[in-house]
């Protein structure tokens, strides 16, 4: 799932064209094996830095813990920092969450709400879960027709 964040991220971000990718690592923790992907961006000439942890599902147990640890990975990087919480889905819920505790977020889905200095990038994928109607009943030909007037 990194790598899919990974270039989750970096293909919203080069959706923008006043965001200039200049870097994309995974930093390795000590602490249960934990991972942290930084991507360092420039915005109209000026640097700066995006902080994201994985989450794995939307459990608000998770995500609070999530929310802690990106808090203080924020609190440790000097500059211009915006913290982001990458999933393969999050809920309506989790995007509340997101933007009650002033974090961005980005999801496989499609779904991106990332606030950097000026620009504020923001994407909302379609439910996938929609049923479509029902196939339409076909035409009769004209020789399907003739039959049909016989009958």
């Amino acid at each position: 799932m990194e790598n899919e964040a990974i270039e989750a991220l970096r293909q919203t971000l080069g959706q923008i064209s006043v965001v200039k990718t200049k870097e994309i690592k995974v930093e390795s923790h000590r602490h249960h094996g934990d991972k942290t992907i930084i991507a360092h961006v420039e915005i109209y000439g000026h640097a700066h830095r995006l902080v994201c942890k994985l989450a794995l599902n939307c459990d608000p147990l998770e995500l609070q813990h999530t929310f802690l640890e990106l808090r203080k990975l924020h609190a440790h990087f000097p500059g211009e920092t915006t913290p982001v919480l990458i999933a393969p889905v999050l809920t309506e819920e989790a995007q509340t969450l997101c933007r009650d505790s002033n974090t961005g977020f980005l999801d496989l889905e499609g779904n991106a709400r990332i606030y950097l200095d000026e620009v504020f990038i923001v994407k909302r994928s379609l439910t996938h879960h929609k049923t479509l109607p029902p196939p339409a009943e076909t035409l009769p030909t004209s020789e399907t027709a003739r039959f049909a007037g016989i009958a």
